[in-house]
């Protein structure tokens, strides 16, 4: 009995000094004065009231626990789900049928940080409405951007707010108005409009493109492009996106555009119609159901009628300007003891207003057989087939079927410092020739059977040091190959140049050669003790080649080094010929991330020579990439890549980011050289065009935003 007087007297103290908790069905409720009559309670001072779904505070609280109504007054906060925020003056809460009327209202969405401003809130289940609201997700005091609307309306559940006769305020500046603009508030997959771009161009007018995404299910969606250039032209391109299983992926692009007359005519294009499509698809596991098996298909298949399909596309400004477009279709069957695959290659040149003599691989089918051991340990042997089709409408064509067969002995030596090894590799090889530009000429079928052996000797060491792991690889292997046959025409074998028209028809081919030829490797590398991290690979070879006399000439000497350190990585090739006595290839790359600096950095050389096992090309260029951070939100960047051969600058470019928490402004000059369909006359190739564009993207974080493209220099 002492015990229950104490406690009450205990809870009597609680309730008039200090604070008073009322447990409830739903409410906890925290003030430091309560008055309880009947169904009605009433605090003040600092009162707290929370539940599993509300978090409410406010000077003074009225509730009745029978229809489960509150009412909050002066610096009322209400927070709901630990998410949507708002605060006012005062509040009418209906718990039981989750309505909240509040007056004037600020209501802050914490998952996207956006903010409003409103004379009156009403909340009705999952609608918020907001008349006379201001919002943002800038600074609440003084926004960079503000939206003013005469009334909103917030959909908590879809997060989705729509507002009526908004105006986009710059500071206190109005710079836009429209009847209605609603967006999202999380970057849930969802229909609507993306980012459109407006440009302007003298010779193409004015430019407005607007993206717009379907998503109807989770396992496709659409994108429709329209675009217009008022004085070009108009099209459309679509985007269609589908997982028809979790181990699959299908994309297809198409697109159309239709120039006006006039434009075509000024212009000297080749089509007044520009059009092509992309259909890419991925899966895995088709018919492999089996442990260990596995087999899949990839598919890139592009046809454009000309290069203008590509540039007019919008949001693509880093799009390719490869001469070849490159189409494949594949599929392969892998078991751990055999391999199977089927390929094709299709191109269509760019640069060309004819592809007919573009050669084309369609198809190849490999058939391959893994090692497998043949009477001694160590001994192995595989078997590998493949049946190529090298096929066009005008110039030569072959079909080729090749069949190799490698065995192969390894003994490790000097308590496995060493190893030795010797390979026999029988080749046949058959050729099939047919439709020759030059009619005049007979090609016989080839058949070549060649016999390689190779003679190995290496060694694989690893020695650890107090704070890093040295490795090296040293190789060597002598080849000699020995043709048991050669029938019919085999390019640099039975047809040499000294018959110049067929020896430039069969170099396309692949064919085996029968030069002796020694290789002589160095690999070594350097490995943090702990981390186990690469940060100096080394790598060198030598070449001695035998010429049709038996001589043997030292050719290609590379010098390979790569540094990775705390900044990025350093790496340069050397390689220079000893018959020529000059530098046939060279290259560097670089990139280095210092504090707020960053650089990236590219060279390629390669010389063309007399040499008749240099294949190479005369080609040279660079390519750089640098920026720096200025400050917390601004970065400036520059970037230019440069055909030295050529004298022809393809890209540079100058760039502006601000990068604001609710805003970013990405401002971009660029200089690029752009393929066109016009003919350069007195040829069969088309030109190209040197641009210098103005380009400017505008986000307002999180509602989106605008891409802005502007041409200020066209020249031929």
């Amino acid at each position: 009995m002492h015990k229950v007087i104490i406690s009450l007297t205990l809870a009597s103290c609680l309730f008039q000094i200090n604070a008073q908790e009322l447990s409830m069905e739903k409410l906890q409720l925290v003030a430091k004065n309560v008055d309880a009559q009947d169904n009605i309670i009433t605090a003040t001072g600092d009162v707290v009231a929370y539940s599993p779904t509300y978090y409410l505070s406010a000077n003074k609280l009225i509730y009745n626990k029978d229809k489960e109504i509150l009412e909050l007054f002066d610096n009322v906060l209400i927070i709901k789900d630990n998410n949507i925020q708002t605060q006012s003056n005062y509040a009418y809460v209906d718990m039981k049928n989750d309505i909240i009327n509040q007056d004037p209202a600020f209501l802050m969405d914490n998952s996207s940080n956006i903010w409003s401003n409103s004379k009156e809130a009403n909340k009705d289940k999952e609608i918020i409405t907001l008349e006379n609201s201001i919002l943002s997700s800038c600074d609440c005091i003084d926004p960079i951007w503000s939206i003013r609307s005469s009334s909103s309306d917030y959909d908590t559940e879809a997060m989705w707010i729509n507002t009526y006769n908004p105006r986009l305020y710059i500071k206190d500046v109005p710079v836009f108005y429209l009847p209605y603009f609603g967006f999202p508030t999380d970057t849930t997959r969802r229909t609507g409009l993306l980012l459109p771009t407006i440009g302007y161009g003298k010779s193409e007018g004015f430019l407005y493109s607007q993206p717009i995404f379907i998503a109807p299910a989770d396992n496709y969606d659409i994108e429709l492009i329209p675009q217009i250039r008022t004085n070009r032209g108009y099209g459309s391109y679509v985007n269609f996106r589908y997982a028809d299983s979790p181990d699959s992926i299908l994309k297809i692009k198409t697109g159309y555009f239709k120039e006006f007359d006039s434009y075509m005519k000024d212009e000297k294009l080749e089509n007044s119609e520009h059009y092509g499509f992309n259909i890419d698809y991925e899966r895995k596991n088709i018919f492999a159901t089996q442990k260990e098996h596995q087999d899949g298909i990839f598919s890139s298949i592009k046809y454009l009628n000309d290069i203008e399909y590509v540039t007019l596309e919008q949001g693509e400004d880093d799009f390719s300007t490869d001469k070849k477009v490159e189409s494949k279709l594949n599929y392969f069957y892998n078991t751990p003891n055999y391999y199977g695959g089927a390929y094709g290659k299709y191109y269509i040149d760019t640069s060309k207003n004819t592809n007919k003599n573009t050669l084309q691989e369609l198809p190849q089918i490999q058939l391959h057989s893994y090692n497998k051991e043949l009477f001694l340990e160590n001994l192995i042997y595989s078997i590998d087939a493949k049946a190529q089709n090298f096929t066009r409408r005008e110039g030569l064509n072959a079909k080729i079927y090749d069949i190799n067969i490698p065995i192969s002995y390894t003994k490790n030596i000097l308590d496995d410092y060493m190893y030795l090894g010797v390979e026999n590799r029988t080749v046949l090889t058959q050729y099939d020739y047919s439709n020759s530009i030059y009619k005049n000429l007979n090609y016989d079928d080839g058949t070549l059977i060649q016999n390689r052996t190779s003679f190995i000797v290496g060694s694989d060491l690893l020695r650890p040091y107090e704070d890093y792991i040295h490795t090296i690889n040293l190789n060597a292997s002598y080849e000699i190959p020995k043709n048991l046959k050669e029938h019919g025409d085999l390019y640099n074998i039975t047809v040499k140049n000294d018959n110049p028209r067929k020896y430039s028809e069969l170099n396309v081919f692949p064919t085996l050669q029968d030069n002796k030829v020694i290789n002589l490797n160095l690999n070594q590398s350097l490995y943090d003790k702990e981390s186990l991290k690469q940060f100096i690979n080394h790598k060198m070879s030598q070449s001695i080649m035998y010429d049709t006399l038996d001589n043997p000439k030292l050719q290609d000497f590379s010098n390979y080094v790569k540094l990775n350190h705390e900044y990025g990585s350093i790496s340069g090739k050397v390689v220079y010929n000893m018959d020529d006595n000059k530098i046939v290839e060279g290259s560097f790359d670089g990139s280095l991330s210092y504090e707020d600096f960053t650089l990236s950095a590219g060279y390629y050389y390669t010389k063309k020579t007399d040499n008749e096992f240099n294949t190479r090309d005369d080609l040279e260029s660079y390519r750089v990439s640098t920026s720096y951070r200025l400050a917390k939100d601004y970065s400036i960047k520059y970037y230019e890549n440069y055909d030295l051969q050529e004298k022809i600058r393809n890209r540079q470019g100058i760039g502006l980011n601000i990068d604001d928490s609710c805003w970013n402004l990405d401002l971009r000059v660029e200089r690029e050289i752009t393929p066109r369909s016009r003919y350069i006359e007195g040829t069969n190739r088309y030109g190209s065009e040197d641009q210098t564009i103005l380009y400017a993207v505008l986000m307002l974080k999180p509602i989106g935003g605008l891409r802005q493209k502007y041409k200020v220099k066209e020249n031929d």
